[in-house]
C-alpha cells in the first residue's frame, strides 16, 4: 500500500474489526467442537495452558507492536523512512531472542506452572503450546510495523490465516488423538504403552492428550501466520519508495532505536495485560480457593451443583470441573466483545499519536470521540444482548455439555455486562498510550487487579458463593479501571466530550436492543419448543430470531436518537457515499 493512501482511523479500525470478526467466527468453529469433544475438566487443561501462553506472549510482545507502531508512525510524519526500516530490522532481532526465551520458559517450566495453579493435568498442554510464544513474537514485529504505516491488511490477513489453520489442525489433531488413544485402551488397556488400572484414570490421560493435541494445532497456526507475514514482506514490501528512502535523513544508531522501543514498550506491555488480567488472576486463585472448600466441606458443592457434577467424580476433581465450565463457556463467549473492540484501540493509536504530536486539540478530540463512540455502539448492545440470551446461546452451542452449561449460564449473565467495561478499558488503554501516558494503564491495572485478587481470594473460598464470585469481581475490576482511565484521559488532553453522544444514546439503543432480543427469544422459543422440544434447532431458531429482531430495533433506535455522526461515516470505506444517502433521509446525528 502506498504511503500516500494511508488508511483513516475508522477505515483502519473497520479493517481490523472485520478481520477480528472473521477470526472470532472461525475460532468458534474451533473452540465449540473442541469443548463438545472434551470434558469440562479437560477444557480446564486447555484454558490454563492458553492463559499461561497469553501471559508470556503478552510480556514478550504486547507492548512492542504498539511501540513499533507509534515510532514508525512518528517517523513517517517526519519523513524519516530509514529509521522506519531500521526499526523493523532491530525489532526482528529483539523478538527472535525474546521469543526463544519465552518458549523455553514455558516448555521447561510446564510442570512448575501446572502445579502452582493447582492443575497438574495441564502439563502436556502447556508444553505443546510453548512454541507459539516464539512465533507470536516474530509476527508482532511485522504487525506493529504495518500498523504504524497505517496498513491494517497484513495484520488482519495474518490473523484470519492463523485462525483457519488453528481450526483445521486443532480439530483434526484432537479427533485423531482421542480416537487413537481410546482404540488402544479398548484393545490392550494401555495408552501409548502405559497401563491404566481403571477406566477413569485412562479417560483422564486421554483427555490430557486430547487437550495437548488441540493446543498443538494452535502452535502450528501461529507458525503459519508468521510465515505469511515474512513472505508478504519479502514479496510485496511495505510501500516505502526508493525516492522516500533517498530523501530521508540518516537513521539513528541501533542502540538508540532499541532503547526508544523498549522505553515505550515496557509500560505499554504491562498496560496490555489488562485484557488478560482477569484470566491470570482467575487461573491462580479460583482452582486453589475452590480446593480449600473441597478440603473443608465438599458436600456443599455437591448439593449446590446437584446434577451438574459427573456421577462418580471425586471431590478433588470438582474445582477443575467448575473452572473448566467457567472458562470454556462463559469466558469464551464474554470475551468476544472486548476482543473485537481491541482493534479500535490498535487502529486509533497511530492517528491519535500524530494528532497529539501536531498539538491539534481539534483532531485529538475528534479521534477520541470517534473511537469511544464506535466502541460504545458495538460493545453496549452486544454485551447486553449476550447477558439476556446467555441461556439459549449456551444451550445452542454446547448441546453435549449440559452440566457445564448449567454452571456457566448465571456466570455469563454477569460477564456479559462486565464485557462493556472490559471493551472500553482496552480502547482507553490505547488512547492513553497514544497521548504519551504509557505508564498510566499499568498503574490502573495494578489497582483493578488488586481489587479482583482480594475479591476472588475471599469470596471464592466461601462455600455458598464459590465460583459465582468470579464474574462479580471481574466486573468491579474493569468498572474501576474504566472510570479512572476516562478521568486521566480527559485531564491530560483537556478536551470536553459529548457524553450524551458517546454513552447515553448508545446505552438507550443497547437497552432497546437487549429488550427486543429477550422478548422475541421468549415468545419464539415457547412456540418452537412445543413441537421440537428443547432441541438444538429450537434454541437456534429462537436465538437467531431474537438477534434479527434486536438488530432491526437497534438500527431504528440509533437513527431515532441520532447516535451516529457524519464524521464517523466519512471515515469508513465508501463513507462519503454512505453519508450522502443517510443525510438525504436525515438519519445522521
Amino acid at each position: 500500500m502506498s504511503l500516500s493512501k494511508k488508511q483513516s482511523l475508522i477505515h483502519g479500525a473497520f479493517i481490523m474489526m472485520m478481520g477480528t470478526m472473521i477470526v472470532k467466527l472461525v475460532s468458534f468453529v474451533f473452540k465449540i467442537p473442541i469443548t463438545n469433544m472434551l470434558s469440562e475438566t479437560a477444557m480446564s487443561y486447555f484454558d490454563c495452558a492458553y492463559t499461561i501462553f497469553l501471559f508470556l506472549s503478552t510480556i514478550a510482545t504486547a507492548g512492542f507492536p504498539a511501540a513499533i507502531s507509534k515510532i514508525v508512525s512518528e517517523n513517517g510524519v517526519k519523513n524519516r523512512y530509514r529509521d522506519t526500516k531500521k526499526t523493523l530490522r532491530i525489532s526482528q532481532m529483539f523478538f527472535l531472542l525474546t521469543g526463544i526465551v519465552g518458549s523455553l520458559l514455558m516448555f521447561l517450566g510446564a510442570d512448575f506452572f501446572a502445579n502452582i495453579i493447582g492443575n497438574p493435568g495441564a502439563k502436556i498442554s502447556i508444553m505443546c503450546l510453548a512454541p507459539s510464544v516464539l512465533f507470536c513474537c516474530m509476527m508482532s514485529a511485522y504487525r506493529g510495523y504495518y500498523q504504524g504505516l497505517h496498513n491494517m491488511y497484513p495484520t488482519a490477513n495474518s490473523q484470519v490465516i492463523e485462525a483457519v489453520v488453528k481450526m483445521f489442525c486443532g480439530l483434526g489433531f484432537t479427533y485423531f488423538a482421542l480416537n487413537i488413544t481410546r482404540a488402544e485402551y479398548a484393545e490392550s488397556g494401555t495408552i501409548f504403552g502405559v497401563h491404566y488400572a481403571t477406566s477413569q484414570a485412562a479417560e483422564t490421560a486421554i483427555f490430557q492428550i486430547g487437550s495437548g493435541a488441540a493446543v498443538l494445532g494452535v502452535s502450528v497456526s501461529t507458525a503459519v501466520g508468521m510465515l505469511y507475514l515474512i513472505l508478504r514482506h519479502k514479496i510485496i514490501g511495505d510501500g516505502i519508495s526508493k525516492m522516500q528512502l533517498t530523501n530521508s535523513p540518516s537513521p539513528q544508531r541501533g542502540k538508540v532505536i532499541l532503547r526508544n522501543i523498549v522505553a515505550i514498550a515496557i509500560p505499554i506491555c504491562l498496560g496490555s495485560l489488562a485484557l488478560n488480567l482477569s484470566s491470570m488472576i482467575d487461573m491462580t486463585t479460583v482452582i486453589n480457593r475452590l480446593d480449600s472448600i473441597v478440603k473443608k466441606d465438599p458436600q456443599v458443592l455437591f448439593d449446590m451443583y446437584s446434577g451438574n457434577i459427573p456421577v462418580g467424580m471425586e471431590p478433588a476433581g470438582i474445582p477443575q470441573h467448575l473452572y473448566g465450565s467457567y472458562t470454556s463457556i462463559a469466558i469464551t463467549l464474554s470475551n468476544i466483545i472486548p476482543t473485537i473492540t481491541t482493534s479500535f484501540g490498535i487502529s486509533a493509536l497511530p492517528s491519535l499519536a500524530e494528532a497529539w504530536a501536531m498539538k491539534s486539540r481539534t483532531m485529538v478530540k475528534r479521534n477520541i470521540e470517534a473511537i469511544v463512540r464506535i466502541t460504545a455502539l458495538i460493545a453496549i448492545p452486544a454485551s447486553l444482548g449476550m447477558a439476556v440470551l446467555a441461556s439459549p446461546i449456551c444451550n445452542m452451542l454446547y448441546p453435549n455439555r449440559p452440566m457445564g452449561v448449567a454452571i456457566a449460564v448465571p456466570l455469563l449473565q454477569i460477564m456479559g455486562i462486565a464485557s462493556i467495561f472490559t471493551a472500553f478499558t482496552t480502547t482507553l488503554n490505547s488512547l492513553l498510550q497514544a497521548v504519551g501516558r504509557v505508564s498510566v494503564p499499568v498503574k490502573l491495572v495494578v489497582i483493578g487487579g488488586f481489587i479482583k485478587f482480594i475479591f476472588n481470594f475471599i469470596f471464592v473460598a466461601i462455600p455458598q458463593i464459590n465460583i459465582k464470585a468470579v464474574p462479580i469481581a471481574t466486573m468491579l475490576c474493569y468498572m474501576i479501571i474504566f472510570g479512572l482511565s476516562m478521568y486521566v484521559l480527559l485531564a491530560v488532553t483537556r478536551v470536553k466530550l459529548d457524553y450524551m453522544s458517546l454513552f447515553v444514546k448508545p446505552a438507550i439503543a443497547g437497552i432497546a436492543c437487549a429488550s427486543a432480543a429477550y422478548l422475541v427469544n421468549y415468545f419464539v422459543f415457547a412456540q418452537v419448543s412445543a413441537s421440537m422440544g428443547e432441541s438444538v434447532m429450537a434454541y437456534a431458531i429462537s436465538v437467531f430470531s431474537a438477534m434479527a429482531a434486536a438488530m432491526i430495533v437497534y438500527c431504528i433506535v440509533i437513527v431515532m436518537v441520532g447516535a451516529i455522526k457524519r464524521e464517523d461515516i466519512l471515515m469508513l470505506p465508501k463513507g462519503e457515499k454512505m453519508a450522502k444517502i443517510l443525510e438525504k433521509y436525515s438519519l445522521l446525528g
